[in-house]
């Protein structure tokens, strides 16, 4: 393998210098970055084989006497220079500019001596061996030789080191795009979706930059790449029944609606109307609305009722976590009878054999094996008064649960708790991809807390790991704010997000956040993205963020100032072929999809 490229023997450069800027982080504490700034000779070929995301091998001390060790820099600007610019200046007459402007212009396309190509290249932390045809990457800091010849990596090497290859060595499922960089467009940039998804990830960008569209690539791409993966996506902005309607009806799926319209006329429309379509296809209605009505006419389209504010925390006390805190307070009742406060200990030890023996956890609900639980206990209450709380307390939980199989049967249609049930399930016709649009920031926040709590109490108890859950959550301030408030749900939101975060991958609950505002995000949960798609943030701040949070070099982060839509920057610790490589690529459009799907 030909370890570099030196455009037809044209690329000739040297290391000038390298410049050191320290500046003040977001918590006041101070960040120094460095970067390479590269002299190289000018061509008309050269300067267009050069841009932004392509790596160049610089000599380091452990190249001395061998020439075979490199420290990786990958480029970050490129601009020519011509040597009459610098003193090119207003104090001149402007007959004079001009005149010097028109020569420096004819030299563009010939080339001379006065011209030259500045390269700005931030360190990626690699080091590059090369020995007897065979190339090496090491995760070192070594310093670079100033003055010594810089060499630019090949495609080849470049693919080596940044491109997941799979055992088949088939990369379309696992491509998301092309690498910037290059002008043909050629290189497939192929992720490890397993890994990807596995230690969560997070798309930051400005509005309209194109997350969405990442997200559906990404669900499209691991959907068959990953067997056993599901996909559940809490959509407040209403778009992914539209944007992965291929999906939706190729696999088993659920679109649930928590206001219903099912009693409409023309469903489809409705079905249309709820929902953002992209500009490109907004005159496809027609079209959009027969492959919509193939969901309905499959069944895959459900309605529920959202659940009030508190009705979580009140269902609580109908388990037996719920009976131990009862049971607990009666102990610090400061005037309690003494009679009732001696018993209760005995009751615990009781309820603890009895979910040992029936193999409950702690979480389950009463239900008609409670009543066993009751026969054992009502026997030790008969000489307590009739007024006593602890006699009440089980009276009321034999009542309640005395009604339990009749409330069982008069539920109908479909419910959170057959959503969670269906989440986990691996029976082979069960759904695969869940979108559940909530419309209501407030009804959002409660019902994504209660899908995750739910879906991480059913998982503890099966013992099982199997199928793996990736939760999609979009437009993630309105979730995980850095101030938390119960009364707007997001107390509820963010602490359950918070646990999806921190422990979900130990069950394979997986989590992938979406924002377009960093600055006021839980940076407690920020800190467990292992993967960063980052893409236009007009604000300083945001970017300042991102760049101190992710240890992102700012000559990467300026440069997203550039991006067009579908454009992203992504470093990962676990899904490139090499750990933490800043990556520039374009990624595959949607709506290309969308459209040959429609046709």
């Amino acid at each position: 393998m030909q370890p570099f490229d030196d455009i037809g023997g044209e690329f000739k450069a040297r290391l000038r210098e390298i410049a050191t800027t320290t500046r003040s982080t977001v918590d006041n504490s101070t960040v120094t970055f460095r970067t390479a700034r590269i002299d190289c000779e000018y061509t008309p070929r050269v300067i267009k084989g050069l841009a932004m995301g392509q790596l160049v091998a610089i000599p380091n001390v452990q190249a001395l006497g061998s020439n075979n060790s490199y420290s990786l820099y990958e480029i970050a600007d490129v601009y020519p220079m011509h040597y009459s610019m610098l003193t090119l200046d207003r104090s001149q007459p402007a007959a004079i500019r001009t005149e010097f402007m028109d020569l420096i212009q004819k030299e563009w396309e010939k080339g001379s001596k006065s011209t030259w190509i500045e390269v700005v290249a931030a360190p990626i932390g690699y080091v590059m061996k090369t020995a007897d045809e065979e190339i090496t990457y090491e995760r070192r800091a070594m310093a670079p030789l100033t003055g010594s010849p810089v060499r630019l990596l090949s495609r080849e090497s470049i693919e080596k080191l940044i491109c997941f290859k799979p055992a088949d060595g088939k990369t379309d499922d696992y491509s998301l795009g092309k690498l910037m960089g290059f002008t043909d467009g050629s290189i497939p940039f192929s992720v490890n979706l397993e890994q990807l998804i596995h230690y969560m990830s997070g798309t930051f960008a400005f509005t309209g930059s194109g997350k969405s569209n990442l997200t559906a690539t990404v669900i499209r791409k691991a959907m068959r790449a990953i067997p056993d993966l599901k996909v559940v996506i809490f959509d407040v902005s209403a778009e992914y029944g539209i944007h992965i309607l291929d999906v939706l009806n190729q696999l088993p799926s659920r679109v649930l609606f928590t206001d219903s319209f099912k009693d409409s006329k023309d469903p489809e429309a409705e079905y249309f109307k709820r929902h953002a379509t992209p500009e490109a296809l907004a005159d496809r209605e027609a079209d959009f609305r027969s492959k919509i009505s193939e969901l309905f006419a499959a069944g895959k389209v459900e309605f529920l009722q959202t659940r009030m504010a508190g009705e979580e925390d009140a269902a609580r006390f109908s388990t037996y976590e719920g009976l131990m805190e009862v049971l607990s307070n009666t102990l610090n009742e400061k005037f309690g009878a003494v009679q009732q406060k001696i018993l209760v200990p005995q009751v615990i030890e009781i309820i603890k054999h009895f979910l040992r023996e029936n193999r409950l956890d702690i979480e389950a609900r009463f239900d008609t094996k409670t009543l066993g639980l009751i026969a054992k206990i009502q026997p030790l209450l008969t000489d307590l008064p009739s007024n006593s709380a602890l006699k009440k307390t089980f009276d009321s939980i034999a009542k309640i649960v005395d009604t339990i199989p009749e409330t069982a049967r008069s539920e109908e249609g479909y419910s959170w708790n057959k959503l969670a049930d269906e989440i986990l399930s691996t029976g082979k016709d069960s759904p695969r991809v869940f979108v559940i649009n909530l419309p209501e920031a407030e009804d959002a926040r409660l019902e994504t807390a209660n899908v995750i709590n739910e879906v991480f109490r059913k998982r503890k108890r099966s013992f099982t790991l199997s199928p793996r859950v990736l939760f999609i959550i979009d437009e993630a301030q309105e979730f995980i704010p850095q101030n938390t408030r119960k009364e707007d749900g997001t107390d509820q939101s963010s602490r359950a997000l918070e646990r999806l975060l921190r422990h979900g991958r130990k069950y394979h609950l997986n989590c992938w956040v979406s924002t377009q505002r960093v600055a006021h995000l839980n940076t407690n949960a920020l800190q467990q993205l292992h993967s960063y798609f980052v893409s236009t943030m007009p604000r300083p701040y945001d970017r300042q963020l991102i760049s101190d949070t992710f240890a992102i070099d700012d000559a990467f982060m300026e440069r997203t100032l550039a991006f067009q839509n579908g454009d992203w920057l992504l470093t990962s610790f676990k899904a490139t072929a090499t750990q933490n490589i800043p990556v520039f690529f374009h990624a595959d459009n949607n709506e290309e999809i969308l459209d040959a799907y429609l046709k």
